[in-house]
């Protein structure tokens, strides 16, 4: 766990050790509201801004800080009553592939709609009152806006994925404010905060009876955005609207200029996730996250990455369904015909997501990170033992982000030089295949 017993028990020891997510529930959750979320230009992330002059060192926004990493046993036993079986799978009662039966739904969320449309569905139901949720801030394109949407066109408004720092537990103060019940979908980090809080605040405990958790690999800092558009000659002042994922599945960037022009930039681009998003602008939480499959959400939601589902160009998912609160949504919305869902073993899940590499990969990391820091800040290393070839990545993945940690030419020389070797791999690949 991340010491800090030595030092002044609040939230900047978290930042200081680059743990910190941005999610802002040590904001909402601070009783002399000492604390306020920023964006901090450097790392391209949020973080907490302390007001030291009303801070009482109570302690409160670390016991609710996703960045000391959760105990997922008792968090386990507080939320679903039952310890964890299946260690960095969770517990889990059934296991689905499907979509939205509304298509325009599931085309527009690109991965098989399945989040608003059980969202909507339980505001219509009076299940939920609210649902806590993120969109393009509309003043800021390239920011994101944590808030409680309550109508189905809001829901609507939030579609599809953020690939960047997203602070979306701020919005839970509205959900403290206003009497009802709420469905929160955020992020592994954004549930284990919410989860955290609920063990502290039995308003949040009783307000949140659903809580639907997306599979994360990592969110890039706002510098990979930047890069992007800096590569493809899109000025930032005159961009209207930006959809990271659109026109379909697994689609791809689509920026609107304040000239109603267009620039679409395809999900396996380099400059993209098919190279620069995947390798650099990492932050160092993210790279020790243990919990991809989201344990701690009543159910998950992931891209159907499987070859069976390659020729689906409007968009799949799989969930894991993990609570009894959210088998009854899957059933009543089964029964309405607003999602059509087929039952997968949980191997599925494993498969699409790699988790077993994924394992190794983070424990190959934690390794990097202690040898390299002569400290880990976390728990214990993880097992299985990762591979030589894992360790090699690792460290080659610490060092790169800590040399592209801001931009700078020597940065962009870093990523452009490591991204022209890779294009060149994938082409000398595809030549292969054709001989």
């Amino acid at each position: 766990m991340v010491d800090v017993t030595k030092g002044e028990r609040t939230i900047q020891e978290i930042v200081r050790q680059n743990l910190c997510i941005g999610c802002g529930t040590c904001a909402v959750l601070c009783p002399k509201n000492a604390l306020k979320i920023v964006e901090c230009p450097e790392t391209g992330t949020y973080q907490p801004q302390l007001d030291d002059s009303k801070c009482n060192r109570c302690g409160i926004c670390l016991k609710t800080c996703p960045g000391i990493e959760a105990d997922f046993n008792k968090l386990n036993l507080i939320t679903f009553d039952q310890r964890l079986k299946y260690p960095f799978v969770g517990n889990f009662l059934k296991c689905y592939s499907g979509h939205a039966t509304d298509q325009s739904v599931r085309f527009k969320s690109t991965s098989g709609g399945l989040i608003p449309a059980l969202a909507m569905f339980a505001l219509e139901i009076g299940l939920a009152d609210g649902v806590l949720t993120t969109r393009a801030n509309p003043e800021k394109p390239l920011r994101p806006h944590s808030f409680v949407a309550r109508t189905k066109e809001e829901v609507m408004s939030a579609v599809g994925s953020k690939y960047c720092p997203v602070p979306a537990n701020s919005a839970l103060d509205d959900i403290l404010e206003n009497q009802g019940r709420y469905i929160v979908v955020g992020l592994p980090c954004h549930v284990q905060g919410v989860r955290k809080a609920q063990a502290l605040n039995k308003e949040l405990k009783d307000r949140i009876p659903l809580v639907f958790g997306i599979v994360c690999n990592h969110a890039p800092t706002f510098h990979a955005i930047a890069y992007l558009l800096k590569k493809c000659k899109i000025p930032e002042d005159k961009i209207a609207k930006l959809e990271y994922r659109s026109k379909g599945w697994p689609g791809g960037i689509n920026i609107t200029m304040d000239d109603c022009s267009e620039h679409f930039i395809p999900f396996n681009s380099s400059y993209y996730w098919g190279y620069v998003f995947q390798k650099f602008f990492w932050s160092k939480r993210c790279m020790i996250c243990n919990d991809k499959l989201c344990l701690l959400a009543d159910i998950i939601f992931m891209d159907a990455w499987l070859p069976e589902f390659s020729s689906d160009k409007i968009g799949s998912s799989l969930i894991v369904v993990r609570s009894k609160n959210g088998a009854d949504l899957i059933a009543k919305a089964m029964e309405k015909g607003i999602v059509e869902l087929s039952p997968v073993p949980i191997e599925a899940v494993l498969r699409s997501q790699i988790l077993s590499k994924t394992i190794a990969r983070v424990a190959a990391r934690r390794l990097a990170l202690k040898y390299s820091s002569n400290r880990l800040s976390t728990s214990e290393i993880l097992s299985p033992n990762p591979s030589v070839f894992d360790l090699l990545e690792a460290f080659h993945l610490v060092f790169i982000n800590r040399i592209c940690k801001n931009p700078s030419k020597i940065s962009d020389t870093v990523i452009e030089y490591h991204k022209n070797v890779w294009d060149l791999a994938r082409f000398a690949k595809r030549m292969v295949k054709r001989a």
